[in-house]
């Protein structure tokens, strides 16, 4: 299924599945809230407003609070992929929650589904410097852009030119948010998380967020949009003039 499509998907369903698969093996709700929190940093409260919310997957994951350092030791593989071999940061993490349910349903005690510790690294890759436990161990080698511009010069040349147009109507409509990439993306934040975008294939996703994309509706009918996500092709025109609009949105509706 393609990345974008599960990111898009609603959480409180993909909630509601996960559950169903638990329990059908005679493991309880408390069991399956205790994973998701110990992954993603949520207290139970908060996520269960967002189950009971119209937040997309991809939202719940991004907006996570603090991330378990120790889910890089979640390893093995979920529908044929192995979970650490994904490349895409966003699918990695929905993934791993992915394995540890199955991992629950399996009947793995708690203590041992909630990694405890790192294990020991015994190869360091001389090219990113990651730890892996074994030599030569297959991975995503490359160094993670640190600003929006190392982003931008970072994805092909003919993509380039759109993404700056979308960074430039972005800055020039909310300038006093601060610059920074979050979850891979290019990111404008104050406070909070305000709105990212991102290059993919054949278009630019722009996520400000399900009530901004609600808001905007009347005037994004020519878009393919889901809760949070707004897809800009590249073969159509950028409404840069829209996208100045939603981000002050963004920072005037936090």
């Amino acid at each position: 299924m393609d990345n974008e499509k599960v990111f898009r998907m609603d959480f409180g369903k993909i909630y509601d599945a996960l559950l169903n698969k638990a329990a059908r093996k005679g493991r309880t709700k408390a069991e399956v809230d205790e994973i998701i929190c110990w992954l993603t940093g949520y207290g139970t409260e908060d996520m269960e407003k967002a189950r009971t919310s119209n937040l997309c997957y991809g939202g719940f994951f991004r907006n996570a609070p603090a991330l378990n350092p120790n889910r890089t030791l979640i390893k093995g593989a979920v529908c044929g992929v192995r979970v650490e071999a994904i490349e895409d940061p966003l699918m990695r993490e929905i993934r791993c929650l992915d394995k540890l349910i199955d991992e629950l349903a399996k009947g793995k005690p708690m203590e041992k589904i909630l990694r405890k510790q790192e294990e020991p690294a015994t190869w360091v890759c001389p090219k990113c410097g990651r730890s892996f436990r074994k030599k030569g161990q297959d991975h995503y080698c490359g160094k993670a852009p640190e600003t929006i511009e190392e982003y931008i010069i970072s994805q092909s040349e003919d993509v380039q030119p759109y993404l700056h147009q979308v960074n430039g109507a972005i800055k020039g409509s909310i300038p006093a948010a601060k610059e920074k990439i979050s979850w891979s993306m290019p990111t404008y934040w104050k406070g909070r998380n305000l709105i990212q975008f991102a290059a993919f294939k054949r278009h630019i996703g722009l996520y400000p967020g399900p009530e901004a994309v609600e808001a905007f509706a009347n005037r994004l009918t020519d878009y393919k949009t889901s809760k949070g996500t707004i897809q800009l092709p590249y073969n159509k025109r950028l409404p840069l003039e829209l996208i100045a609009e939603i981000a002050a949105w963004c920072e005037a509706n936090g």
